[in-house]
Order: structure tokens, then sequence, then C-alpha cells
């Protein structure tokens, strides 16, 4: 299986901070945040480091990205895809399935969001061919980001009227990756929600997983800077959570071979 991280953003909510430091690179402790996402992403069951690649679209100060974690991550083979234009969300994902040509579908995610790996193992385990994750927003949060649901499958991920958001993991079907850049939005990108409803006006299948919470580094409400320590604050515990686990697994097997 392959995984697409959108990581080329310019992080201009973080002020004059992203002038200087990519906003994924943002430290929680001493790793960077997107390091604690893929850290999330090897502890999934759905990801197998000997057989799976990651693609890391990345952009704005892409040398910090590239500097750090290099050709691999515990295992996981990394390919770098630059996008020297921000076209968009969309156009990124087309950059990604260019240099991956995948055959199957796809887990991809903003690298401003932080997916534990029980959200990326439910993503892969649903049945449906193209799956978005919803969730809980700010009540300021944009109109534009609501889904819509009838029963098990979604018929709107762009304007809809539901009371959850598309929080930016997804799983993406080779046909549906592939027409990430047939609508322009209003200032010209390619942004992949539109596309993304566009495959669902043509009858696409999508369906959809529920997270608990949307802990997204990018989030501007209701301060940014609340925000990030809301965020810093949930992505320690799970990562202390993630590390408190794999250390008891590791004794509890030390024990069973003694």
């Amino acid at each position: 299986m392959d995984l697409i991280c959108l990581a080329a953003g310019a992080g201009t909510r973080l002020g004059r901070l992203g002038g200087y430091l990519q906003k994924c690179m943002y430290p929680v402790g001493l790793r960077p945040f997107l390091e604690h996402t893929l850290a999330q992403v090897v502890a999934s069951d759905a990801v197998d480091v000997r057989r799976d690649r990651l693609a890391l679209v990345v952009g704005h100060l892409a040398e910090q990205v590239r500097g750090h974690f290099g050709a691999a991550y515990e295992g996981l083979p990394i390919i770098y895809v630059e996008q020297r234009e921000r076209l968009g969300t969309g156009h990124a994902l087309a950059l990604a399935a260019e240099a991956l040509r995948p055959t199957g579908p796809v887990v991809a995610w903003q690298a401003d969001l932080f997916p534990t790996a029980a959200m990326i193992d439910a993503v892969v385990a649903h049945p449906a061919p193209t799956v978005v994750t919803l969730g809980p927003g700010h009540a300021d949060e944009s109109d534009r980001l609501r889904a819509t649901v009838d029963g098990t499958r979604v018929t709107r991920v762009w304007d809809g009227d539901g009371a959850l958001y598309d929080i930016g993991l997804w799983k993406l079907a080779p046909d549906v990756l592939g027409r990430m850049t047939e609508v322009r939005a209003e200032k010209g990108e390619y942004r992949m929600l539109p596309n993304l409803q566009r495959c669902l006006d043509d009858g696409a299948e999508v369906g959809h997983v529920v997270a608990g919470a949307w802990i997204h580094l990018g989030g501007v409400l209701p301060t940014p800077e609340a925000n990030v320590r809301d965020v810093v604050r949930r992505v320690w515990a799970a990562s202390d959570a993630l590390e408190a686990g794999a250390a008891g697994g590791a004794g509890a097997v030390a024990g069973v071979g003694a």
C-alpha cells in the first residue's frame, strides 16, 4: 500500500514562524510534529514497512523535511515529490500519484493533521474503495468543509449540511486519485475536496469513518495560539501512550521468551 503526506504548505497561519520553519516540522518535545505522526503510521496494523512506500509532497522549506527524515523512517521508504508551485492539495496528490503510479488504494493525509494508528487502521479496513475521515469542528469552522452522509455513504464532502467536517485523512481509489485536477477553485488552485465532490456527483462510492477529535496544527480556532497549545498537549499524550504500549508489548514478548 502506498501512503501520501502533503507537506508543502507555507504555514501562513502560524504567522512569522512559518517564514523560517516548515509547518509540519514544528517541535513537539524533541521531535517535529510530522515525526510524531509517522510514528503512528508505522505502528498501524495496516502498514508494512517491508512492502509499503511513503510519498512526501514537499515545497516550502523542503530541505528541512528532507534533512530530518532522509530516505526512510523506521524502515518505511520515503519518496520526495516537489510541488514547485502552490497549486493546491489536488495538484499535490496528482504529483504524488504520478511518482508512485499506485495499483491499489492509497492512504493520504495533510501534514498538519495528526492521525493516530487507530484512525489509519479504520480507514484502510473500511470496505469502500474511497473513504473520508469526518470529525467534529469548532462552531466557527467553514461550512464548506461540512460533509453530508446518507446511511453508510457520503454524498457531499464540499458544501455539505451535516454536523461533521472532512478532517484531511483519506483512502483514495486509483481512479479517484487520478481526477484530482479536474476542477479549479476560485483562486486557480486544484483543491482536493471539490474534485472529490465531482467524483461523488459522477457516482463514485465513498464511505466514511468518524474521528473523535480533529487535531490539526494549522487550525486557527478559537485562536491559532490556543489551537497549537491544544494540539501539542494531545500529540504528546498520544505519543506517550504509543511508546508505553510498545514498551509493554516488548516486555510481554520478553516474558514469554524467558
